[in-house]
């Protein structure tokens, strides 16, 4: 009766454990997409401000308005991952896991040039 009550505690345990877990991942990854969408924004920003012609003040400044906020954003989203996760920043398994989250995330970004999109292909895996 002992051992049946033991197995069971350590059975649910178990499984309150991987449960944690997964819901862990599922934030980190939450995370990875916020932080991929605003990299994917600044890079799209930057692509237009490549492209405009110089000439065009108003198009220019404009653009370089649109950049600063995301660029600001961007920091905003790096400072709160960085409070965030503090503790498990240092570790190497957490950086590879986020890391991974993260290609997978910016595969999504249209604004990928061939070789940035074949880097995170390889980093995804």
């Amino acid at each position: 009766m002992k051992i049946r009550i033991i197995l069971y505690s350590v059975l649910i345990s178990g499984i309150l454990g991987i449960y944690g877990c997964g819901s862990e991942n599922r934030e980190l990854k939450k995370d990875a997409k916020n932080i991929a969408d605003a990299m994917c924004k600044s890079m799209e920003a930057m692509k237009k401000l490549r492209g405009v012609n110089p000439a065009d003040s108003v198009q220019v400044n404009r653009l370089q308005a649109e950049y600063k906020i995301v660029e600001s954003a961007m920091s905003g989203l790096n400072q709160e991952f960085r409070k965030k996760y503090e503790k498990k920043l240092a570790t190497g398994e957490f950086n590879d896991e986020f890391r991974k989250y993260l290609s997978e995330a910016m595969l999504e970004c249209k604004s990928l040039s061939k070789e940035e999109r074949e880097t995170f292909e390889k980093e995804s895996k």
